[in-house]
């Protein structure tokens, strides 16, 4: 194969390859932003106190821990109508101006970046007490200031919180409140001391019957754990869902450096909110660093928190789209900045999009090296969706229980977001003498009909009673806050006259402006048709519309209606959940047959997706097609290729003159003229005054066709000699040409130790030699040619 022609042939294979790579599937990257949903389910509204001491044992370190640690909690408050308040304790040692408790932070509803970036300034009062200002412990006054903070205008729905920030146990033997006398006298001080033990242990009484938590966190060497469960303890045990992980409990942190993670983990349990692994790094003298924090796929909030160690020290908040953000709005998601010009930063966001976020930092000059890092604080504010199947029920039948996970934004049907969460369902009221927990399951065994797609299904069985029977989705697990919202079914003594199924087709993907099919099943006890229409409840906004939309009649008997559920063009991207209801025509509160469908909702295809495989094959075709005609055209070119080939003249038998050679280049013509007289007669290659004496040649087949000046044609084989010419010579042409595509086709190479020529022939009996046989003269065998 020439070099030209391989050339080709790679161009094609290149043009192949990528005709093919066109053709296959694009990977599922990540979807676009899923359109705002209808309002739905809400993170943990918070009423949080800060505690913190500002004794005098407190070292330099300890403070500064404390302010960073306060600020990163003060900022990370997810929920807009939180509010936050900060308090720093130490005594009232009975001297002029002393306070045993100073209000550092006003009470604020961090509802904007203003009030956050409020809260993140103020925590700067927070110092070590002077002897002068009061400096011993007092934790009776610090939680009767937080009792009243909290009863004081909190949020509606709120859950109350105080975090009590310590570095040892109650000490006041100088403060008069707890008794009067010399405080040196150490009969008085111990007194005090007692005295105030008793009045803690009233007011921790008092905070667990107002419903409030208390999350002690202790450091430094004169802090115990004894004390601290007392506060944890005697508080409220009522936390934000009924895992024992979310009821209050003390930490200890010997290291000044662990206080603001040791916080962060308690306000995280306390709210049941995820907190993601800390990412750090170090920063100096103008240098630009990134961290990575994870928001999963079930957070509908967040805030990233940077400490910073140094205010000057720039932060960037870059969102998994490479896009950097700020106080504002984004698609449906929204930001509150905060902490600028403060050793801790933060974006609060609502609606985050989900995966991996990048903090970028950036040092100013003549920086010394700090330690940065930055953690992302999530929560997941969820629906369970519950359908019963039937609605209605007779005494003992079993129901089947439908369950989905619903978010602002649609429901959840990814299997690895929803692992680790519990699903079950407490069924309450009518005839139960007691709460009922229905276990639900999406793992494809009965009565789930496919695993894991988000849309989990159980078994109660309706009591004998009749009655409104409750039933009440619960949801646990980290990062989850779940609205519980019940659903009823109706248990009647007989038989229900009219009940029906509903089932869904489908993998459980629909696309934009394309339909789900399924099928309503009905048994109509009664003797005469009933009249029912399809409805659609949906918790977060699914745009879809049923058909049939108008009455539907079901006769008596058992009867199936098939239906379609449309999806708009503008239906929201993802996990999607509504409920699919038969109701009576002319009382839509009675439902004869419910159904819940959970898919998920992806964008229809572009042109280019659906066509792209129909155009790669036929570009294959097309391609394969010329590289066929390039194989053609480049054999058809060899075959009439004159290159390799000589003529030469003979006369009487003998070769006369020397041999003449085609041109070296492509030819399909080897073209000649015959000069000179007999005697002196010699083959040249055509000049202008030849015109008339050119002999023209051209291959066909195993030979030659040779066209004389006077325009005969006649056929030739190689090493035959021709008719006669005008001079009484002949031509005898040979193919060098094709001898070295013979030896390639056979596998012959030529031996590195040539033989020596053969010796002249014996003699023939009459003492005369034999003539040595002329290649030129021989006549030929038949040459098939290799590329023939």
């Amino acid at each position: 194969m020439t070099s030209a022609l391989r050339c080709r042939a790679t161009r094609a294979l290149v043009v192949m390859a990528g005709a093919l790579t066109l053709a296959l599937p694009v990977p599922p990257h990540a979807l676009p932003a899923r359109a705002a949903a209808a309002a739905a389910p809400e993170t943990l509204p918070l009423d949080m106190v800060v505690a913190v001491d500002e004794s005098g044992s407190l070292s330099a370190g300890a403070v500064s821990r404390e302010i960073e640690a306060t600020s990163t909690i003060a900022q990370s408050v997810l929920n807009p109508q939180s509010r936050v308040t900060v308090i720093g304790f130490g005594s009232n040692n009975g001297r002029p101006g002393q306070n045993a408790v100073d209000q550092v932070c006003r009470p604020t509803v961090v509802g904007d970046g203003v009030s956050l970036q409020y809260l993140s300034e103020c925590v700067k009062g927070l110092h070590r007490r002077t002897d002068e200002e009061g400096n011993d412990t007092d934790h009776v006054a610090a939680l009767t200031q937080a009792l009243a903070t909290l009863r004081d205008g909190s949020p509606a729905n709120a859950l109350k919180v105080v975090f009590l920030l310590t570095d040892g146990h109650l000490d006041v033997p100088r403060s008069p409140a707890y008794g009067s006398g010399s405080e040196t006298d150490p009969v008085v001080r111990q007194r005090r001391n007692e005295g105030a033990a008793q009045q803690l242990g009233d007011v921790i009484g008092q905070t667990q019957r107002e419903g409030v938590q208390i999350w002690p966190l202790g450091f430094g060497a004169g802090v115990t754990q004894e004390n601290l469960d007392r506060f944890a303890a005697g508080g409220s045990r009522a936390g934000c869902d009924t895992r024992d992980e979310s009821r209050p409990r003390a930490r200890i942190v010997r290291d000044d450096r662990d206080v603001t993670r040791s916080l962060f983990e308690a306000y995280a349990a306390a709210t049941c909110s995820g907190l993601t692994p800390t990412d750090s790094t170090t920063v100096e003298d103008g240098q630009v660093r990134e961290l990575k924090v994870e928001i999963p796929l079930i957070a509908t909030d967040g805030t990233i928190t940077v400490s910073k160690s140094d205010p000057r020290v720039l932060a960037e908040f870059v969102d998994p789209r490479g896009r950097t953000v700020t106080t504002g709005t984004a698609g449906d998601s929204t930001f509150a900045h905060s902490g600028a010009n403060t050793a801790t930063e933060a974006l609060r966001i609502v609606n985050p999009l989900n995966g991996t976020w990048t903090v970028r930092l950036k040092a100013p000059q003549r920086l010394s090296r700090r330690l940065v890092s930055a953690t992302a604080l999530w929560q997941g504010a969820v629906q369970a969706a519950i359908v019963p199947e039937p609605p209605s029920a007779r005494a003992g039948q079993e129901v089947r229980i439908r369950l989905s996970l619903v978010t602002r934004r649609g429901a959840i049907t990814d299997e690895e977001a929803l692992r680790g969460l519990t699903f079950s369902v407490t069924a309450t009221g009518g005839g139960l003498a007691q709460p009922q927990t229905v276990q639900v399951r999406d793992d494809g065994s009965a009565p789930d009909d496919r695993e894991h797609d988000g849309r989990y299904a159980g078994v109660f069985a309706a009591p004998q009673g009749p009655g409104d029977v409750t039933l009440t989705g619960v949801v646990a697990g980290t990062g989850i806050r779940a609205e519980r919202v019940p659903t009823t079914v109706t248990v009647g003594a007989a038989e229900t006259v009219v009940q029906g199924q509903i089932e869904f087709d489908g993998d459980g993907t629909v696309r934009q402006g394309e339909v789900v099919r399924g099928r309503v099943t009905v048994h109509n006890g009664a003797s005469s048709p009933r009249r029912a229409r399809l409805a659609l409840r949906s918790v977060a906004g699914v745009r879809a519309t049923p058909a049939p939309d108008g009455p539907v009649t079901l006769p008596p008997g058992d009867s199936t209606t098939p239906f379609t559920i449309r999806f708009g063009k503008d239906a929201a991207l993802g996990g999607a959940s509504l409920e699919v209801r038969l109701a009576d025509a002319g009382d839509p509160a009675v439902a004869y047959a419910s159904g819940l469908l959970t898919v998920s909702v992806e964008r229809p295809p572009t042109w280019w997706e659906t066509y792209r495989r129909y155009i790669a094959a036929a570009a294959l075709v097309l391609l394969l097609a010329a590289v066929t005609l390039l194989l053609v055209r480049a054999a058809r070119r060899r075959r009439v290729n004159v290159r390799g080939l000589s003529v030469a003249l003979t006369l009487d038998g003998e070769r006369t003159g020397a041999e003449l050679k085609a041109p070296s280049s492509w030819s399909p013509r080897f073209r000649f003229a015959l000069r000179g007289d007999t005697y002196a007669a010699r083959l040249v290659p055509p000049g202008p005054d030849d015109g008339d004496q050119v002999f023209t040649v051209c291959r066909a087949g195993a030979g030659v066709t040779v066209e004389t000046p006077e325009g005969d044609r006649y056929p030739l084989g190689m090493g035959v000699e021709s008719e006669p010419l005008p001079s009484g010579h002949r031509l005898v042409f040979r193919d060098a040409a094709k001898r070295r595509g013979t030896a390639r086709r056979a596998g012959l190479r030529r031996p590195a130790n040539p033989a020596p020529p053969a010796p002249d022939p014996a003699p023939d009996p009459g003492g005369e030699p034999r003539d040595r046989e002329d290649s030129w003269q021989r006549t030929a065998p038949d040459y098939d040619s290799p590329w023939l």
